[in-house]
């Protein structure tokens, strides 16, 4: 053996164990049967009793040119409720309560009323889709297809593609991805197709805790002395 091959020899070797290592730190690929994620999902979901995550909201076109994107800390707990507070581009808070949304404006005092069973269009009920849903729930409203694994962030996710199986449910969202960390089995991001808007809105969760002690004026319609009330008809 030469004394060029003595050096390059080891220093190969050494090369191809880094290489290796490198893929093991990866961790291990795992391949989820559909029946198996949700049974996991619905661990999830059977002592869900509240959550709290920064999420950002991006609303694109079909074709893919951006519309909007908000920042902000989203809540919601078991019942259902929903509250999103933005703190980026502008503040604003959207709260559902039962069949009721409300946007509020605070730089400008006042609050837009919409009445779910009217305003149908309205997307903001399905962000806790993934939260408060169990794999049974999910598998009852929706034709599920497993979409595999990809990475979101430092999130190892397993993808489910989500096809309404109301009508009237498809007439507001065609169909939703939605991606779940495996550490936590909550929602790392969802993208619904707003059918009678023609938009795609990306939610990117992060920061996501459970079951709280929140307080629960967060979910109460109360709004500071002054405000202006519109029932949007």
């Amino acid at each position: 053996m030469t004394h060029y091959l003595k050096i390059l020899l080891p220093a190969a070797l050494i090369a191809s164990a880094l290489l290796t290592n490198a893929s093991f730190a990866e961790g291990p690929r795992i391949t989820w049967e559909l029946d198996d994620a949700l049974k996991q999902v619905d661990r999830q979901a059977d002592d869900f009793q509240s959550a709290m995550a920064r999420v950002e909201v991006v609303r694109r076109d079909l074709n893919g040119t951006e519309l909007s994107r908000e920042q902000g800390t989203v809540f919601m707990d078991r019942k259902g409720k929903v509250r999103f507070d933005t703190d980026a581009p502008s503040q604003r808070s959207y709260l559902v309560e039962k069949s009721t949304l409300y946007i509020h404006f605070p730089e400008e005092q006042r609050v837009e009323v919409y009445s779910l069973s009217r305003h149908k269009e309205r997307i903001e009920p399905f962000f806790r889709l993934g939260f408060t849903d169990s794999g049974k729930d999910l598998k009852d409203d929706y034709l599920l297809t497993s979409l595999g694994e990809r990475d979101i962030g430092e999130r190892r996710t397993l993808g489910l593609e989500l096809t309404p199986e109301k009508e009237k449910t498809r007439a507001v969202m065609g169909k939703a991805q939605l991606w779940i960390d495996q550490a936590s089995w909550t929602p790392a991001q969802q993208v619904l197709t707003a059918t009678s808007k023609g938009e795609e809105i990306t939610l990117t969760y992060t920061s996501v805790a459970r079951n709280l002690q929140l307080n629960p004026d967060l979910f109460k319609a109360k709004w500071p002395r002054g405000t202006d009330k519109q029932k949007i008809k």
